[in-house]
């Protein structure tokens, strides 16, 4: 029998994380090397934006320069949607990479006059521009280029080469920078990026078109005229309003979390180099402690992501999903005020940090494939940066009230955010609600139906068999979908103790003893993405010479 579907040894093994559809794997394995060589080089400036701010400030200082960076956004909002209007998706990623490169290394001839405390302001937050910007880039395109079905499938598969590139980029700083010193790190940054500018329209083109939207994407097509470009984008949608809303609470919880870290971690620093210590000594001690923090919460995350995201995604949903974060944040911060010693908050990040890297990275990514051209690139972009640093300026504003005003300690802190979570859960539950009305309306699940009976096997005891079913055995009408197979008898019954059955391909193998039954019914079920199912049933007989 013709096999149902001629699959590589890569996407058989992408199988283990989530469903994939036969001629997948390349465009997964392009995609996810894009988004590896990105969050690696970001990882690698992440740690020593904290050294360089760090190192030469009080914590307190961090706070504030991450406001800043939140109202620098406001200007460079609207000056992307004018950039958008004039370049297409994959020149405009193309564009804005090279532009952050090019950066990296206007840095690196800068780095001799890094004893000023203004140049690790500046490097900090260009950072955090540069995270937000690249990223956002990254996973606009590939929401343009995936249908809603398949993105849910693919996106889980996709960061886990993100997860993998956080892990490499903060494992090569812990190694290296007490090493080499940041200056190479610096360099190397700019490489990855640059290597990843390679890929983008590689992984466009590989796309298969059944995994692409309807009437394919044209990022041009949809570009916003209004000076205030994608806040217009925004305020004019009540979806991306709430997800805006969400991504503020999202950060503003978080990155109050962050502070409670950055005081301790300094404080350790402090107190292993000594107050008179060099700056590098600082320097290093304190980029080694963020590598290392991040090391776990990458390694936490693969876990999550390889293992634990596409399973959530099938029992539960998207809408499910963007609740898991926000329950555990409450557990989180409702832990810490009760316990706030140095080994809570580390772990009660690090299971926070995770979780957010993992499964609420993939869940915010998909949030957005259902919508619009011009929602998945200026709206996101949007969301992505301003609203995310939005979050940061409210934390900031949080923390001088609390430090200055309030006298909060750990405990008040820990308070304050457990209580923002209550309500970060009641909009979850109200996105999850839109996004499900955003995802019928575009594809509207239709069950799989049998087209054709398929063919009888005849075995032949003390022989091997491979018997797979025809490709047109059953047929799914939805764009994206990928059928599960599952084989029984036709009672009811489990297949018998030799006989193996290959649920990505509908493969029957093993080797017939002598003893088997003389005629067995078996029956096929197909299950989509949904649940639906359809069934075939044909018979087995045991050869009789």
């Amino acid at each position: 029998m013709a096999a149902v579907a001629g699959y590589s040894p890569f996407e058989r093994a992408v199988q283990v994380l989530t469903r994939v559809r036969a001629g997948e794997g390349r465009c997964i394995a392009l995609f996810a090397s894009h988004a590896f060589l990105v969050m690696a080089s970001y990882y690698v400036l992440k740690a020593l934006r904290e050294s360089f701010l760090l190192a030469g400030a009080a914590a307190e200082v961090r706070s504030y320069a991450v406001a800043a960076n939140g109202l620098l956004l406001m200007l460079l909002v609207p000056l992307y949607s004018a950039v958008r209007r004039r370049i297409d998706g994959r020149r405009l990623v193309r564009a804005i990479s090279a532009f952050f490169a090019v950066n990296i290394l206007a840095f690196a001839l800068a780095y001799p006059f890094r004893s000023s405390h203004w140049f690790g302001i500046a490097f900090f937050i260009w950072v955090s521009v540069y995270g937000l910007m690249v990223v956002a880039q990254f996973w606009a395109l590939a929401a343009s280029h995936f249908n809603t079905k398949s993105g849910q499938r693919l996106f889980p598969a996709i960061m886990l080469g993100s997860t993998l590139g956080a892990l490499a980029g903060a494992q090569v700083t812990d190694l290296l920078i007490a090493r080499l010193g940041p200056l190479p790190l610096l360099l190397l940054g700019a490489v990855l990026l640059t290597a990843s500018i390679a890929l983008i329209s590689p992984e466009v083109d590989a796309v298969p078109p059944a995994s692409r939207p309807p009437g394919g994407p044209d990022p041009a097509s949809q570009r916003v005229g209004s000076v205030l470009g994608g806040f217009q984008v925004v305020f004019g949608s009540r979806y991306l309003l709430l997800v805006a809303l969400f991504v503020v609470l999202l950060n503003c919880i978080g990155s109050t979390g962050d502070y409670l870290l950055a005081a301790l971690i300094k404080a350790r620093a402090d107190a292993l180099a000594g107050a008179s210590a060099a700056l590098t000594g600082r320097e290093a001690i304190i980029g080694s402690l963020y590598a290392r923090f991040q090391l776990w919460v990458t390694l936490a995350g693969v876990l999550v992501q390889a293992f634990l995201v596409s399973r959530i995604y099938r029992l539960i949903g998207v809408r499910g999903a963007l609740l898991v974060l926000p329950f555990i944040a409450l557990f989180v911060y409702g832990a810490i005020a009760f316990v706030p010693a140095f080994s809570m908050i580390y772990a009660a990040k690090i299971l926070e940090s995770s979780t957010n890297y993992s499964l609420m990275n993939t869940t915010q990514q998909a949030l957005y494939l259902p919508t619009s051209l011009a929602e998945k690139f200026d709206g996101k972009t949007t969301v992505d940066t301003f609203f995310w640093r939005f979050g940061d300026i409210l934390q900031a504003g949080v923390v001088y009230a609390g430090l200055h005003w309030l006298d909060l300690g750990t405990r008040g802190f820990a308070l304050l955010n457990a209580s923002l979570c209550v309500l970060w859960i009641a909009l979850a539950l109200l996105i999850g609600r839109r996004y499900t009305a955003l995802s019928r309306a575009e594809t509207h699940n239709t069950a799989p139906s049998r087209q054709r009976q398929p063919e009888d096997l005849v075995v032949f005891p003390g022989r091997p068999i491979d018997h797979r079913l025809a490709a047109e055995t059953f047929f799914d009408p939805d764009p994206g979908d990928v059928l599960i197979y599952e084989a029984r008898l036709a009672s009811g019954a489990p297949l018998p103790d030799w006989l193996e059955f290959d649920v990505a391909i509908a493969r029957l193998s093993g080797t017939a003893p002598a003893d088997c039954a003389i005629e067995e019914r078996i029956e096929i079920i197909a299950c989509d993405m949904d649940g639906a199912t359809a069934t075939a049933v044909f018979t087995m007989r045991r050869a009789t010479t």
